[in-house]
Parts: C-alpha cells; sequence; structure tokens
C-alpha cells in the first residue's frame, strides 16, 4: 500500500523485521516536545472562525456554535463549508508530515519519525478542539482527526470513516454515531498498522495515539453537549421568567 514518503517504514524494512526481534521505539524527549507543539500550533488554526469573521459573523455565535465544517456550510453557505473541511483535514496532515519530517532533519530513526507524526497529529487535534488562537475553544476535531491519521495510518482513518458515515445514515444523528466509532477507532488503527507494517510496536503506538484522539474528540463532544444543555435551559428559565412577568 502507498504510504508518504518519510513517514511510513518501506518494505524493506518491514521485511527485516520479520526476522529480527527489536527494541521498542524510542523518541527523545526534545523532538516530542517540539513535536507536539508544531502540532497543537497547527492545529490550531481557526479556519470556521476566520471565514465566519470575513462575512461579519462569530461563528461561536452561529448555528450549533460549533467550529467546524458543517456548521459552517449550514449557516454561511456550503461552499464555505467545504473550504472549511479541507483546511481542516490539510491542517491534520500537514501536522503529522511536519512532525515526520522534523524528526527527519534531525536524524531520527525511521520508527521515531512514526512516532513524532502521530504525536504531531494527536496535539494537531487538541489544538482544533482548544484553539489558542480564539481563546482555548474550537470544534469537534473529526476533520483534523482524520487528516492527521492519513499519513499515517490510512487504512485505519478510512476504516473509521466508513463505519461513522454508515451509522450517520442509519442513525441520522451524530452523537449515536460518534459513540460507538469512537471507540471502536483504536481497534481498527491497530489492525491495519499490524496489517501494513507487520510490527507491533508501531501498531501499538499508533493505536495509543488513536485512543488519545478518540479521548479527546469525545471530551470535546461532551464539552459542546453541556454547554448547548446550559444553553438551552437558560433561554428556558428566561421564558418562564417572561411569561410571569406578563402575568
Amino acid at each position: 500500500m502507498a504510504s508518504a514518503p518519510g513517514v511510513r517504514p518501506g518494505a524493506r524494512e518491514r521485511g527485516a523485521r520479520r526476522d529480527r526481534p527489536r527494541p521498542g521505539v524510542r523518541v527523545s524527549a526534545f523532538d516530542l516536545v517540539v513535536a507536539l507543539a508544531v502540532g497543537y500550533l497547527l492545529g490550531g488554526f481557526p479556519t470556521a472562525a476566520l471565514i465566519a469573521r470575513a462575512r461579519g459573523r462569530r461563528i461561536f455565535d452561529v448555528g450549533s456554535g460549533n467550529m467546524g465544517a458543517m456548521n459552517t456550510a449550514r449557516n454561511l453557505g456550503p461552499g464555505l463549508g467545504v473550504l472549511v473541511l479541507i483546511v481542516d483535514v490539510g491542517k491534520g496532515t500537514l501536522a503529522a508530515l511536519a512532525g515526520a519530517g522534523m524528526g527527519a532533519a534531525l536524524g531520527a530513526a525511521g520508527d521515531a519519525r512514526v512516532v513524532l507524526a502521530l504525536a504531531a497529529g494527536v496535539a494537531a487535534v487538541a489544538g482544533h478542539a482548544w484553539s489558542p488562537y480564539v481563546g482555548f475553544r474550537g470544534g469537534k476535531a473529526l476533520a483534523t482527526a482524520f487528516g492527521a491519521a492519513l499519513p499515517v495510518t490510512p487504512w485505519g482513518a478510512a476504516a473509521a470513516l466508513v463505519l461513522l458515515v454508515s451509522l450517520l445514515l442509519m442513525f441520522r444523528r451524530e452523537p449515536p454515531a460518534t459513540a460507538i466509532t469512537l471507540p471502536l477507532y483504536p481497534v481498527l488503527t491497530y489492525l491495519s498498522t499490524m496489517r501494513a507494517t507487520l510490527d507491533q510496536d508501531l501498531a501499538f503506538a499508533a493505536a495509543t495515539g488513536a485512543i488519545v484522539v478518540a479521548a479527546l474528540i469525545g471530551l470535546k463532544h461532551l464539552a459542546l453537549f453541556r454547554a448547548k444543555r446550559r444553553s438551552a435551559a437558560a433561554v428556558g428559565d428566561e421564558a418562564v421568567g417572561a411569561d410571569e412577568h406578563s402575568r
């Protein structure tokens, strides 16, 4: 299967692993911190917020208040929603590639470059969900997570996407579809990485990254759900107060 240059191990490296034992993947703390910082800053790019601002709107006050492609499409137009989707996927991919490229520039081994790509991708998801550029608010990060996985674990990302879309068509609602997909995503990532690389250490690293991504997305969904409930309760209290005042 095709892979991004400099990110995933080549066929010769994979074949060699079948014949010799190998210690776990090692990454220096400095390289890891830099990859996390770069990924977070790239992932935090507030695409939807900037596009809404250009239209004289504030994305957090529009529709669902989510800084993402779907909210943009519903309230600012499908074309702008597609633009947000492309950029949000792209920044996740760019973060993963930047992590791998940084590892290559610093002389890290092939496996270490993969781990740095995973770390930068995970940080990009956190950056989108809690962007430093808009007061640590953000979006659900599904598009950014997909983009971050493409250069490193493309088949896991594709399987998760197919599952999510199928569940969306089945339930017609995002919450149950996401709730089922998130816990299965690390499993899909592990299995697809093992099949592609025959490397248990890398598969474990990829699955660990997927677990963190799923946890971040789950936390963001929960935070948005609670905020929506508080907003609905506040509106209800105002309506009751206005009704009592009019009597």
